[in-house]
């Protein structure tokens, strides 16, 4: 595992990243973290890539982990970062997942980057560029992504300053940790026992306090992109075929976070994409409980 990486991109800016998995990869795979989150999240998938031979390369997004905060960016200049990192690297073609919010950078990618380079792309527990006004979601995801982030970002990222930015930044780790924990109790019985495994509770609380570490700008400036109109169409992908990339939706029907309505009228406008839907999964139960699966179909691999 390498957790310290850096390149430098134009205009001074710099995308940190990490590597997990295989130190003899037969493939890699691009993934992109959640929100309130950072690129140590791919250490939960570490283990499940060494299984299957993959390099796992996780980036933190512009104003997360040690990621350049960028008030220009866009969720389609996130595919010339990958593409700017993957040549760094010198690999030519790759995979990509998303996680959450990480989803759309993942459909991003779909629409800008080339298939040559792109291999496939799976996006788990994501969000989607439909209105949430007709879907339940928990109180303080809709209200920072619905209701605050897409309208006012400054006045979102003093509010997040202020209920987590300070509590992530505190000398006592067990401050953030608290509150944190505590806000995961209003989502479903199935999450709450994914994230308070032992296997995966240190981990997920690490890669959510790394992700406000420089402040609540980068947070915030996502929040907007992710809930305004996208630059892209869903309908304007292209999926499968000898023309298309091969996308596969996961997702569960207890998600609360991302509510499986949003992934059903997803897969209506792209008709060519798969779904995976699991009736005993929620938003982060799916992720950290099918790895394997969803890297093996992902990547044409089997443990």
């Amino acid at each position: 595992m390498r957790e310290s990486e850096k390149l430098k991109l134009g205009h001074g800016r710099v995308l940190s990243y990490a590597i997990y998995g295989s130190p003899v990869p037969k493939t890699t795979v691009f993934y992109f973290h959640d929100f309130l989150s950072s690129g140590k999240e791919g250490k939960l998938w570490h283990t499940a890539s060494s299984n299957l031979n993959i390099r796992l390369i996780s980036p933190d997004r512009p104003g997360m982990g040690d990621s350049t905060y960028d008030p220009d960016r866009t969720l389609l200049t996130w595919p010339k970062d990958v593409l700017a990192l993957a040549d760094s690297l010198k690999i030519q073609r790759f995979y990509v997942i998303g996680l959450g919010s990480g989803g759309p950078y993942a459909l991003a990618c779909v629409k800008e980057i080339p298939r040559e380079r792109l291999a496939g792309v799976a996006v788990v527990s994501s969000l989607y560029p439909v209105s949430s006004k007709a879907v339940h979601m928990p109180f303080f995801p809709k209200f920072l992504t619905t209701w605050i982030g897409p309208w006012v970002p400054g006045t979102l990222d003093i509010f997040i300053d202020m209920t987590m930015g300070n509590a992530a930044r505190d000398s006592d780790p067990k401050v953030f940790d608290d509150w944190l924990l505590k806000e995961i109790e209003s989502r479903p019985k199935v999450d709450q026992e994914a994230i308070n495994d032992e296997r995966n509770r240190w981990l997920f609380l690490q890669a959510a306090r790394d992700g406000l570490k420089q402040g609540s700008q980068g947070l915030a400036w996502e929040t907007r992109l992710i809930r305004t109109p996208w630059e892209f169409e869903l309908e304007e992908l292209e999926i499968g075929g000898e023309e298309g990339v091969s996308l596969t939706l996961w997702h569960g029907s207890q998600d609360t976070n991302c509510p499986s309505d949003m992934v059903l009228k997803a897969k209506e406008v792209m008709p060519e994409s798969t779904l995976r839907m699991k009736d005993e999964a929620g938003h982060f139960s799916f992720a950290f409980s099918h790895q394997e699966e969803i890297l093996g179909e992902l990547a044409g691999l089997q443990s």
